[in-house]
């Protein structure tokens, strides 16, 4: 039987009336009767309202890590409503809960809706990335891959270019040329996508690619080699962002400043260290907060050393 708190919680929503956030430890870890109760009572409740509770509920488990919605979000992708679906994968950001998983691949296989299908197939990275460390079932991640890897070849840029971004991390023998493919495409979604799916990676052959749009016309492209670099964390790519420092983007600057921090090592604390002395107004944080993460990795890296 269901609790009452859930009960109650439901009665307020299904009359249109919006809870408050303290209310929603009613729809935090629910136990299966109450997450069956939730399922049977979805529907009464308002699309207004089932829209408000997956916005809200991802923000209020965005600020406080001891709220967990997977329930909710469970129940939302199930909903008939496209805008309700996308919140609902917007709001398992970072569930690995098997469920979840499982909806999400059969959204990307089946789902008619292109946007919501492209949502779907992105938010499969996180599982993607699990399993590289362990911590996802090998059959579950092969059949998330395969059906990323059938995304991958649809008409559809948009979906495409999902589904490349979410293979970055598979030690699939077959997404490294995906990839390639994707970047060597000429289409600007696509090869986005490519340098994302790089970063994603931990393949040091991609550093070429990265160091080359570095210095991209394009400040988008640009701005994503940057993050790229951060999260490969590669050290050859840090002569690049050197060069890198003199970008006149400033969300450009920021990320290139970010990724010499994530990447650390002695090469990048120098740079750092003496790009301070230059830095134009307002970057004196950014700059002393690369610098700190830098010199961790670099501890890390050499301080068991003798």
């Amino acid at each position: 039987m269901a609790s009452p708190g859930i009960q109650r919680f439901l009665d307020v929503v299904s009359a249109g009336r919006r809870p408050r956030p303290a209310d929603f430890a009613a729809l935090s870890d629910l136990d299966r009767a109450d997450a069956a109760y939730l399922r049977d009572r979805w529907l009464e409740i308002p699309l207004p309202e089932r829209e408000f509770l997956l916005d809200e509920a991802y923000e209020l488990a965005d600020a406080d890590i001891a709220l967990d919605f997977t329930a909710l979000g469970l129940v939302g992708l199930a909903d008939p409503e496209r805008s309700v679906r996308l919140r609902a994968i917007q709001a398992l950001w970072e569930s690995l809960d098997p469920a979840a998983g499982d909806l999400l691949v059969a959204l990307v296989e089946t789902e008619r809706d292109l946007e919501v299908r492209a949502a779907a197939a992105r938010s499969l990275l996180r599982f993607l990335e699990a399993a590289e460390y362990g911590r996802l079932d090998e059959r579950v991640a092969r059949r998330m891959t395969l059906a990323l890897l059938e995304a991958a070849e649809s008409p559809a840029e948009e979906l495409r270019a999902a589904a490349v971004e979410a293979l970055g991390p598979s030690g699939d023998p077959r997404v490294p040329g995906v990839i390639e493919a994707a970047y060597e495409s000429g289409q600007p979604l696509l090869r986005l996508a490519a340098i994302r799916a790089m970063g994603y990676s931990a393949r040091e052959q991609w550093t070429e690619y990265i160091a080359e749009q570095l210095a991209s016309d394009d400040p988008e492209m640009r701005f994503e080699a940057a993050l790229a670099a951060g999260a490969l964390g590669s050290e050859e790519l840090v002569p690049s962002l050197g060069e890198a420092l003199g970008d006149d983007d400033a969300e450009v600057l920021f990320a290139v400043i970010e990724a010499l921090g994530d990447i650390g090592g002695e090469a990048a604390v120098e740079l750092l260290e003496a790009y301070r002395e230059e830095a134009p107004p307002g970057l004196e944080e950014a700059v002393e907060t690369a610098l700190e993460a830098a010199r961790g990795v670099q501890f890390r890296r050499f301080g068991d050393l003798p």
